[in-house]
């Protein structure tokens, strides 16, 4: 095989081109490998290999000028060509295996610049600065929404701050509402909210300026407050429902019992004239005693019925609790005793509707107690037992004002659900 002194000197100055690449390649994987502070012998490798291309390098180079060559030198000169191919083949692998090795370390490490490089990929904008608004970090975003709200870069947090706040309408960006926590809307119609952190590290005080893109949130929040008025409308048509079944349930029934006693009476009267005036007696006068007594024992019947109106209100209250998948039930009393108080049921329809509309009940579970002339009731759901706090409406403040009024009193608790307490005078609410 054709050894290098024995090749012609182009292909000798291609081998030794080759070699002087290979031996930067592996320069450079050390430089890279001791300035990233690895260990030692993580620079042993690069560095023997380095030390044997410069030395092959450095001979042939001889060998090519013809100078006095040593023992080495000669023998060096007369190994095979492909031999010094092979050198550089393997110094090139191993230059691109040890490079992509640090590549893949690096974007494993920590390290200031991947702080950076992280915090400039954020979708939101980002900024810590000094108690005197010196910026010590900041982000490619916050840079952008800086520049495009006050037209220059940010050389100072607590400046930008109040630039931010003073906007009015400048530059197409509209403030929706301002203070520590401040939103706008941008000029792409995107929400942004500013908001500002103070932290402390080490005893020194910074501050953490940071903007967040909330346009989805901004808009399921209209979209909620707008859901939030309709049901609020479907609310009181419910509520006005409810107060008027009861009503007109009543008289419905009081218009049938008048149209019955009208029509009865009116065939009594009509017997009673043909038999006394115009003497056609074409019944006997026990039939006509009979007919009378009929119709006065149902307008007695009817008169007793008037003061069992409650009752009817009762039934109708806990028809329409169930047409809502409400139900009603009671201990300590019946539906009937109940509807003798007229304020207790309104307290029931008022526990009802609340229980439905705003904690998902599907059951009302409604405990009287009389003791010494005064009537005890707790009415209690099984909806939703992380509710926190009650505000009352508009239902819940007449019914305690009308309590009041009564000589009793009302309170809401938070258990395992809602429950209503209600202490009232039962010669009051009678």
């Amino acid at each position: 095989m054709i050894s290098f002194l024995q090749c012609n000197p182009i292909t000798r100055a291609i081998i030794i081109s080759l070699l002087i690449a290979a031996f930067t390649g592996l320069l450079f994987l050390l430089i890279i490998r001791w300035t990233s502070k690895r260990r030692p012998c993580s620079c042993l490798i690069p560095a023997l290999l380095m030390l044997t291309v410069g030395i092959i390098w450095g001979t042939l180079m001889d060998a090519q000028n013809n100078f006095d060559l040593s023992f080495i030198g000669e023998w060096l000169g007369n190994l095979p060509w492909l031999v010094y191919v092979l050198v550089f083949l393997v110094s090139v692998i191993y230059c691109g295996f040890g490079s992509w090795r640090e590549r893949i370390i690096a974007k494993r490490e920590i390290t200031l610049d991947s702080i950076r490089e992280a915090l400039d990929n954020l979708p939101r904008g980002l900024c810590f600065s000094d108690e005197k608004g010196i910026p010590l970090l900041i982000n490619r975003k916050m840079y952008q929404l800086a520049e495009e709200a006050t037209g220059k870069l940010c050389r100072n947090a607590e400046e930008m701050w109040r630039e931010i706040l003073e906007l009015e309408g400048q530059k197409c960006i509209e403030p929706l509402y301002k203070g520590n926590i401040s939103a706008f809307r941008w000029t792409d119609g995107n929400i942004w909210q500013f908001s500002r952190t103070e932290l402390t590290l080490q005893n020194q005080r910074y501050i953490q300026t940071t903007a967040t893109d909330i346009t989805r949130l901004y808009t399921l929040t209209e979209e909620l407050e707008k859901n939030n008025s309709v049901l609020d409308k479907q609310y009181k048509r419910l509520k006005n429902l409810l107060n008027e079944i009861v009503q007109i349930t009543q008289e419905e029934a009081i218009l049938a019992s008048k149209v019955k006693i009208h029509k009865e009476l009116g065939e009594c009267l009509l017997a009673a004239r043909r038999y006394l005036i115009l003497k056609q007696p074409d019944k006997d006068i026990f039939k006509f005693f009979e007919q009378w007594h009929e119709i006065i024992t149902f307008m007695e019947s009817k008169l007793k019925e008037e003061k069992k109106t409650s009752d009817y209100a009762m039934r109708e209250l806990i028809e329409a609790a169930c047409a809502l998948g409400c139900t009603i039930t009671f201990e300590g009393g019946t539906q009937e005793d109940a509807g003798h108080y007229p304020i207790l049921k309104n307290a029931i329809r008022e526990a009802m509707t609340n229980a439905v509309r705003h904690a998902g009940a599907n059951k009302l579970m409604v405990h009287m107690e009389i003791e010494e002339d005064t009537l005890y009731a707790i009415m209690k759901d099984n909806g939703n037992s992380s509710i926190t706090s009650i505000s009352e409406g508009s239902g819940l403040t007449a019914l305690r004002s009308r309590i009041e009024k009564a000589g009793g009193n009302m309170e809401i608790r938070l258990a395992d659900g809602v429950e209503l307490h209600i202490k009232l005078p039962v010669k009051e609410v009678s």
